[in-house]
């Protein structure tokens, strides 16, 4: 074995015995699946369309980003394009009333406006089906995802003095 890839994962076994808790098996988990989708992953065989919802592994990440398998909002992406850009979604409906969380119309989730992430399409998994049906955002869920990514991610004027 490469002599750098043998120590970056001793050093990494070092570190996730030391913690020796479910979060560090988890983690080991991942880094196995990671490298696994990386090296021997396919892209899926079904088209992706825009405003549609889909299974995505999002895997193990670091704080509070969204982790696991989930269901995620597909924002924009191309046919040739081997990413896209997603908007995680919670399995249950929220109803915290926080002005970038959207809870949808259509199904029983939140739509995570501040975790606006860009993904492989390696991760997705399946597409996400309501009675045999690929599901899709209502139009008043559209503008208001809309509205929350204009208010979280539009450039401010520099202040100047």
């Amino acid at each position: 074995m490469n002599n750098e890839i043998y120590n970056n994962i001793k050093y990494t076994e070092n570190l996730l015995n030391d913690i020796n808790s479910t979060d560090a098996i988890e983690f080991s988990k991942w880094t196995k699946e990671k490298a696994n989708l990386r090296y021997n992953g396919k892209l899926p065989k079904f088209p992706l369309y825009n405003n549609f919802i889909y299974w995505c592994n999002l895997g193990i990440n670091v704080g509070s980003e969204q982790n696991k398998l989930r269901p995620v909002l597909v924002l924009r992406t191309s046919k040739n394009s081997p990413i896209c850009t997603i908007l995680p979604l919670t399995t249950k409906r929220l109803n915290d009333q926080f002005w970038f969380h959207i809870d949808l119309e259509k199904i029983d989730s939140t739509v995570l406006v501040e975790q606006l992430k860009v993904v492989s399409k390696l991760r997705i998994t399946t597409p996400y089906r309501k009675r045999g049906k690929l599901v899709t955002i209502s139009q008043n869920d559209w503008d208001n995802i809309n509205s929350q990514l204009e208010n979280l991610y539009r450039l401010r004027s520099l202040k100047t003095k």
